[in-house]
């Protein structure tokens, strides 16, 4: 178990002055995303971007599925849309709390790739990720797209956020295929939208001691670098140290409209961590390296990781 209540940083609170500049620098990185954000979502963009794109072969071994976090059902076309890019015979794996899950199997009856899970409305998409890689559903499998249905109504550009990362991960069988190609090269972990890819101080936010504290448990070097928004495309044998933590639901906090803080956003900040210290790299939809593979302290750790990318072998 994870104590939920954060503890102060042995060197003491942040400079006023760091924290009074924090908030203006978030602010006005947020809306030069809001400019960048429109464009990239534009028919006229979209086409250009998948003139550019080279047809990219997915190697026919690679397993595949689509993790998707609903917590607003109205958005379901637009998950069932992304996961469409994906190869044929992809699971897409639901969670959601229990009104959503009981609408989205109704939705969803009769077809036998889409599995709809119940969870605690708690811990936001992550806990609810977690729950699934802790309970062996994603083992087998060599590529996943982590979606939700973000919102995020405390901030202008929350929808066009998800838009933007929908249309980046998941916008056309193109972009989606060479996606996938990056993970027939067994050193990748993780792969998403360089843009959303935070590494600037202001980014730890009031996170630094919880990241710090599970970072050390999982044998990894602290750094920060993390894809904002918690939406990307995961090797599950990459997180094998976040595995090995065992976080449980009730380690998350109840919702309670959180803004900072909570230990989702700690965990949020984690994922390239975890992969690192497995030995695999972050890298970016372009193939750029945003977070190279360490080499991990703990031997154990090693070969967990080694262990489950045989298992997931084996099971083909």
């Amino acid at each position: 178990m994870i104590s939920p209540t954060p503890r102060r940083h042995a060197r003491g609170s942040k400079p006023i002055w760091k924290r009074i500049l924090r908030r203006p620098y978030l602010a006005a990185m947020r809306v030069a995303g809001i400019g960048a954000g429109i464009a990239y979502v534009s028919p006229v963009f979209q086409a250009l971007r998948s003139a550019r794109l080279t047809s990219a072969v997915v190697p026919g071994s690679l397993r595949v599925a689509t993790v998707a976090h609903v917590y607003y059902p109205e958005l379901w076309p637009a998950i069932r849309a992304a996961h469409a890019t994906l190869p044929a015979g992809a699971r897409l794996i639901v969670t959601a709390p229990a009104r959503q899950a009981a609408l989205l199997a109704e939705r969803a009856a009769g077809d036998p790739l889409v599995d709809v899970v119940e969870v605690p409305n708690r811990g936001r998409d992550i806990a609810p990720f977690l729950h699934l890689l802790q309970s062996g559903r994603l083992d087998g499998l060599d590529a996943v797209l982590k979606i939700h249905t973000k919102r995020s109504p405390h901030l202008r550009d929350g929808d066009l956020r998800r838009r933007l990362l929908y249309a980046a991960l998941a916008g056309s069988r193109k972009a989606t295929a060479s996606i996938l190609a990056q993970f027939a090269d067994p050193k990748v972990g993780l792969v998403g939208l360089s843009w959303c890819f935070r590494s600037a101080p202001p980014y730890w936010m009031a996170n630094r001691d919880r990241v710090e504290a599970l970072a050390a448990r999982m044998e990894g070097r602290p750094a920060l670098g993390f894809f904002e928004g918690s939406m990307f495309w995961v090797r599950p044998s990459a997180l094998a140290p976040l595995r090995a933590l065992r976080l449980e639901t009730s380690d998350f906090e109840e919702e309670g409209g959180q803004l900072d803080g909570a230990l989702h956003h700690a965990v949020e900040r984690v994922f390239p961590i975890a992969a690192a210290a497995a030995g695999f790299e972050t890298r970016s939809l372009g193939g750029k390296t945003l977070v190279a593979a360490t080499p991990p302290r703990d031997a154990a750790l090693v070969a967990l990781a080694m262990q489950a990318g045989l298992a997931d072998r084996a099971c083909g």
